[in-house]
């Protein structure tokens, strides 16, 4: 587990369906699901409905997300 560089908050550095990699954060009623591997390693984030998630894209919460998007990890 990571903690965001701006807002402390802890995040989960995943990669996302078209291979990119974003930070996401645990939440209830959220709109991403995370598949993970056998070993439970490499998780995959995946969209859902809104609701029926598990976390939801660290800069959509984020009060400097616009400042992070498109960087590099």
């Amino acid at each position: 587990m990571a903690r965001c560089r701006s807002c402390r908050a802890p995040i989960e550095w995943v990669a996302t369906e078209s291979g990119k990699h974003m930070p996401v954060e645990e939440r209830e009623g959220g709109n991403l699901v995370l598949d993970r591997d056998l070993l439970g390693e490499n998780p995959v984030a995946r969209v859902v409905a809104d609701g029926e998630g598990t976390h939801v894209s660290h800069f959509a919460t984020c009060p400097d997300g616009d400042r992070w998007r498109g960087r590099k990890p």
